[in-house]
């Protein structure tokens, strides 16, 4: 009986060793001989911070490869480089530099048996390893959504927000499919221009979404301009404002994502539509 429940433990124990240690690789793969992040390797990392999927306080590591084609000096080089943008990018959105604790080129991949002029597309990539589960959860705070972004009912609360932390920016209105901010949008704007006006360390970018289109779509149609830059005029619009009224244009920028960081993937009903209609901003310094 006692060796039963020892060897009942010595299990579980294996098992919640193995919980705490998950590791989740996503590939991300490159035109021949690009090293630039293409418009579909930049939305996959949107979603992938987006929705927590690479998170602060992992253990992540990003390694470049290429495939055979080409000399061995060009495809180290090809894959340290798609290393590095994919890393620079993941800075960009608020992951720690710190938290990536390797980002290296492998070269090429060595094939046996496999020729042909249009090389081994597969291998022309960078993989994202990251290790959610190697430090103990943090407890969430009240208020807290996920890792970096954060449910603010008082804007003064920004002065306290770590940088690349994001929070919607509430009780923003615009008419349907333009840009002008409508007047009851006043009140939070002005809010928000004297928090930075008596912060001047923050900085900020502020990010439109639109909603009721494909998230392969660049954008929605702004009826005011004919351009098909919805969310991104949303978002100018405010930064216009915020311009207008002193905040140095250095401590400011603007960005529009159409649809590609849904909060609800399939719109169903109005509210699942409003939720994904919004302008939040993230915190770049502070």
């Amino acid at each position: 009986m006692y060796k039963t429940l020892l060897l009942v433990f010595f299990c579980f124990s294996l098992h919640s060793v193995h919980a705490q240690r998950e590791t989740d690789t996503f590939k991300l793969f490159f035109d021949l001989n690009v090293t630039k992040l293409n418009t579909t390797v930049q939305k996959k990392i949107d979603l992938l911070v987006y929705n927590d999927k690479i998170i602060n306080g992992s253990n992540i590591m990003v390694i470049g490869y290429a495939d055979f084609l080409g000399s061995e000096g060009h495809n180290k080089d090809l894959s340290v480089k798609r290393a590095q943008n994919v890393k620079d990018y993941l800075v960009k959105y608020g992951i720690n530099a710190n938290d990536i604790k390797l980002c290296e080129g492998k070269g090429e991949i060595t094939r046996t048996g496999v020729t042909g002029k249009n090389g081994y597309p597969t291998d022309r990539r960078v993989d994202i390893v990251v290790n959610n589960r190697t430090k103990k959860p943090p407890v969430e705070k009240p208020g807290k959504v996920g890792n970096t972004k954060v449910a603010l009912t008082n804007l003064d609360e920004i002065k306290k927000l770590k940088p690349g932390t994001t929070f919607l920016l509430k009780n923003v209105y615009f008419p349907p499919d333009r840009h002008t901010i409508m007047p009851e949008s006043r009140e939070t704007l002005e809010k928000l221009y004297e928090v930075l006006k008596d912060n001047p360390r923050v900085k900020i970018s502020i990010e439109g979404h639109v909603c009721c289109i494909s998230p392969e779509a660049p954008d929605a149609e702004d009826a005011e301009t004919g351009e098909v830059s919805l969310s991104v005029n949303r978002a100018k619009a405010i930064y216009n404002f915020l311009v207008r009224k002193g905040i140095d244009a250095s401590r400011l920028k603007y960005e529009g994502f159409g649809k590609r960081k849904p909060v609800v993937l399939y719109e169903v009903t109005d509210a699942d539509a409003e939720k994904n209609r919004r302008v939040e901003i993230r915190i770049t310094e502070n």
